[in-house]
Order: C-alpha cells, then sequence, then structure tokens
C-alpha cells in the first residue's frame, strides 16, 4: 500500500469522521437524556465539527506525512499531497454541522409529536 492509497483511505475515514459518531452520540442523547439535553448536543456537536473541520486534516498529515522524494523537494514539480486530507476533514466537519442538525431536528420533531399526543389524549379523557 502505497501513500495514495493511504491518502485515498484517510480521505474516506476524515469525511465521515465526524458525522457517524455524532448520530451516534444524538441518538443516544434524545433515548438517554431527553429534550434539555439536546440543546447542549447541538451547541457542542456543532462547535466540535466546525474544530475537527479546521483541525483533523492537519494532525493526520503531522502523524503520518508523505514520503520523501527528490524531485519534489528541489521545487521541479508541484507536491499536493496531503491536500486531499485537509479537504477530507472540512468535507468531514461540513457533514458534522449538517448530521448534528438533522439529528437535533428529528429528536426535537418526535418529542414535539409525544407531548402533542399525550396533550391530545388528557383532552380527550377530560371531556
Amino acid at each position: 500500500m502505497d501513500y495514495n492509497d493511504y491518502e485515498l483511505v484517510a480521505f474516506c475515514g476524515l469525511c465521515l469522521g465526524a458525522a457517524m459518531p455524532l448520530v451516534a452520540i444524538g441518538v443516544f442523547v434524545h433515548l438517554r437524556r431527553g429534550a434539555r439535553a439536546l440543546d447542549w448536543y447541538m451547541f457542542l456537536g456543532c462547535i466540535g465539527s466546525i474544530a475537527y473541520g479546521c483541525f483533523a486534516g492537519l494532525v493526520v498529515d503531522a502523524v503520518f506525512p508523505p514520503p520523501y522524494v527528490p524531485g519534489l523537494s528541489e521545487g521541479r514539480g508541484l507536491d499536493l499531497r496531503g491536500v486531499a486530507l485537509v479537504i477530507g476533514s472540512w468535507i468531514g466537519g461540513i457533514l458534522g454541522v449538517v448530521a448534528t442538525v438533522a439529528t437535533f431536528l428529528v429528536s426535537k420533531l418526535v418529542h414535539w409529536r409525544r407531548q402533542r399526543k399525550t396533550a391530545m389524549q388528557h383532552d380527550v379523557d377530560i371531556r
């Protein structure tokens, strides 16, 4: 496996690295903590996704730097290796914000429908 293959796998991983855990955490918060904790989930999820988009690609590039190629290091070519990692983290951050907002809205909608249904049941019982 050469660096180009690694970069492609890391790009795909960075794209999904924020969204998938945030959806799982959002479902857990919805089921266990209730509607009050969803506001914190929304805030922290969006802030975390923005931080992920800014720094995740740079961290992965620093931990696994591209191999040294003498022709590219002497200025005889444009070295764009590692750019996909930064772009993947940007896409992952954007998808993380979208996943957080979507999970938040669906959870609020389900909570609102439950409250409305119980209110209507109590209203029918009183009459």
